[in-house]
């Protein structure tokens, strides 16, 4: 899912995989067990659906399509893009167009997979029991610049179903102000990453992120939210 995340600021540091070991319910080892940790761009084909403060900003998705021509704009025209929409814009189209980053591959694209998920290995504990759902805390953990320190200012829960057994949200948020750099305070920030199984799908998708990222930096005032739907998706390569 890391190819589609579109991370700014301090939330772009969010990036760091782990391979979990997981004994804090049978029900989350099932749950995690479902994700697909590997899949070709050319595979995908979707819709995503921006929205900020700014307006709404639609894209379409066919990795069929060669190397660095895979997004199309849908609305606006480019040249009605606000400086945030095309900077969101440009995360996306622009992803995979050297040669470095096309080695990355694609990795999970869609599919929720615990080896794209920023999470302290053996950190996740029962934190609320209902009767379709379980919420498992974990503690994140995250890579970046040296100069930022994050992790130790937020919490982590992963959302799981009982019937069937799949993930279907993972947060990280911080509950109180921090500052994780001299010159910058972050008064709000929440991620939320949002799965849905989908029939004919091997595992559940991205259907929802929201980020909210509000705070200051050299007292300036700045607001970095949005929201991305994806819709309309489509998947043809091999299961696991």
């Amino acid at each position: 899912m890391k190819a589609v995340s579109v991370l700014f600021a301090a939330a772009s540091l969010l990036t760091a995989p782990a391979a979990l070991a997981q004994n804090a319910h049978p029900l989350l080892d099932a749950a995690l067990a479902r994700g697909l940790d590997e899949t070709e761009a050319s595979a995908w084909r979707y819709t995503v659906t921006a929205t900020t403060q700014d307006g709404v900003m639609v894209g379409r998705f066919d990795g069929a399509q060669p190397i660095g021509q895979e997004w199309t704009l849908v609305s606006p025209a480019e040249a009605d893009l606000s400086d945030f929409q095309s900077e969101i814009w440009t995360g996306f189209s622009r992803r995979g167009e050297n040669a470095d980053e096309a080695a990355e591959g694609y990795g999970s694209g869609l599919f929720f997979s615990v080896d794209d998920s920023d999470i302290v290995p053996g950190s996740f504990s029962l934190a609320e029991e209902a009767a379709d759902l379980l919420v498992f805390s974990f503690e994140p953990q995250l890579e970046g610049n040296e100069e930022i320190d994050m992790a130790e200012h937020l919490s982590g829960a992963l959302t799981v179903s009982r019937d069937p057994a799949v993930v279907t949200q993972l947060r990280m948020w911080a509950p109180e102000s921090f500052k994780p750099h001299f010159a910058v305070r972050l008064n709000t920030l929440d991620i939320v990453q949002e799965f849905t199984q989908l029939d004919g799908m091997p595992a559940p998708v991205l259907t929802r992120l929201s980020q909210t990222i509000r705070g200051s930096a050299a007292f300036q005032e700045f607001d970095q939210s949005f929201e991305l739907v994806f819709s309309e998706i489509e998947y043809s390569g091999p299961v696991e």
